[in-house]
């Protein structure tokens, strides 16, 4: 993850005239994955395999489309509504098993997970009531696991062994004590004994977002687990939270809804304007609006609210821009949606299909020795729940960065945080 990554993979489509269905990236530490769908030929899709495989700091390009996938969507939708309505919109939501995220007085605004054509489905139904807005992240896809393999079991000793490894050596006293060091130390332990070669720094080197177990590949990838120094929420510097807002700071995260016309290059023009001018999206989900010709961008950017004002002036004069906001100060609804693969023997299901309930997040997949979790929600439950599954050992993890609407009943949580009584409530009235 680094400034301009979004806009050197997008340029790479835009310089070949093709067009972005949909794009997912969610920043996970210092790594990101990105999940694009776009149209095109077998023969087409491997040369953009080799051109974006060219590209400094990409670590693995995979064409996933033949192969029996995970496919995970979010959607927020905010549909007309009038109070008599409401049984019947309720009804479809019972059905498509989506759940109501705002109330206004004309309104309603839901979230919904699940593959696309489900998705779809839910907004054709809802067509008849009147669709005032929608924002979408792309599609995420991880792939399904045999119910057994051997090249998984091998990997699943090695992770196992690399966690021993670490809490071997962090029980030492070693003069040099660090996380880093104590990382590369294991490394080089379990390497030793796997008969694996050393990198040059003698780690693995391993992230939090990691590529599949099928892949018998020797490189960073072949111990997925997470490195010593992660610790969940953590605190200091190791803690994400974009959804920070501290008035007093000189950067904050800002949220922009961008609406584009459906064209090819669009994406690219748009993340060049931040490139330019070295601004880090921290994540970002493209998908269509109401209709395929008109797309909703949102996005998170952190800058200060001088900045940012002055970028929207810049990405209005972008072609094919017809909307770009700044919804940070306004009351908005926010959903981000993340499928992770977690380690997991049969006597440890029971447990980690209760903490799934605790947080309403659902069991996608499973295999002899894995189980694929699909979560939905605000952000801060997002990075709770992968820092409670981390023990477990995570294999891959795929994020769809925030998705938001603005609230039509004006109600703000932030604010609603700081009344302390009734009457502060009335005066606020």
């Amino acid at each position: 993850d680094e400034t301009g990554m979004i806009n050197r993979v997008a340029g790479v489509f835009a310089r070949r005239g093709y067009n972005i269905e949909s794009l997912a990236v969610g920043l996970n530490i210092d790594k990101a994955i990105f999940t694009i769908s776009v149209i095109c030929s077998d023969g087409d899709v491997e040369k953009l395999i080799k051109q974006v495989n060219k590209l400094a700091k990409v670590r693995k390009v995979e064409n996933v489309t033949n192969k029996e996938c995970v496919e995970r969507g979010l959607m927020l939708i905010k549909v007309k509504c009038e109070p008599e309505q409401r049984s019947q919109v309720l009804e479809i939501n019972r059905i498509f098993r989506a759940s109501v995220v705002d109330v206004a007085e004309h309104s309603l605004t839901m979230s919904v997970t699940g593959d696309p054509g489900k998705n779809r489905a839910f907004q054709s139904a809802l067509i008849k009531f009147g669709i005032i807005q929608v924002a979408r992240t792309g599609k995420l896809a991880l792939k399904r696991e045999p119910v057994y393999s051997e090249a998984r079991s091998r990997r699943v000793k090695l992770m196992e062994a690399m966690r021993k490894a670490k809490d071997a050596v962090s029980g030492l006293n070693i003069k040099e004590k660090s996380a880093k060091y104590e990382s590369i130390l294991a490394s080089r332990i379990v390497r030793a004994v796997a008969g694996m070669d050393h990198d040059d720094d003698g780690d693995l080197n391993v992230g939090d977002v990691y590529s599949t177990l099928e892949n018998d590949d020797v490189g960073v990838w072949d111990v997925p687990v997470l490195s010593s120094s992660f610790s969940g929420l953590g605190s200091g510097s190791d803690k994400i939270d974009i959804d920070k807002m501290d008035q007093n700071a000189k950067y904050t995260p800002h949220t922009l809804s961008i609406v584009v016309d459906n064209r090819p290059g669009v994406l690219d023009s748009i993340t060049g304007v931040f490139a330019r001018r070295g601004y880090n999206i921290q994540s970002l989900g493209v998908g269509p609006e109401k209709t395929f010709d008109v797309s909703r961008i949102s996005t998170v950017v952190p800058g200060t609210y001088e900045d940012i004002a002055m970028l929207l002036k810049q990405i209005l004069k972008v072609p094919y821009v017809i909307s770009a906001e700044d919804i940070t100060m306004t009351p908005f609804t926010e959903r981000e949606l993340m499928l992770l693969k977690v380690v997991c023997s049969r006597s440890q299901r029971a447990e980690i299909i209760d903490m799934c309930n605790i947080f309403r997040a659902k069991v996608a997949d499973v295999s002899e020795d894995t189980v694929t979790i699909e979560v939905s929600g605000r952000q801060r439950k997002i990075s709770a729940v992968q820092a409670l599954l981390e023990p477990y050992g995570i294999l891959e993890v795929a994020r769809s960065g925030r998705v938001a609407l603005p609230r039509d009943s004006g109600i703000d949580s932030a604010l609603l945080l700081a009344i302390r009584s009734e009457n502060d409530l009335e005066q606020w009235e």
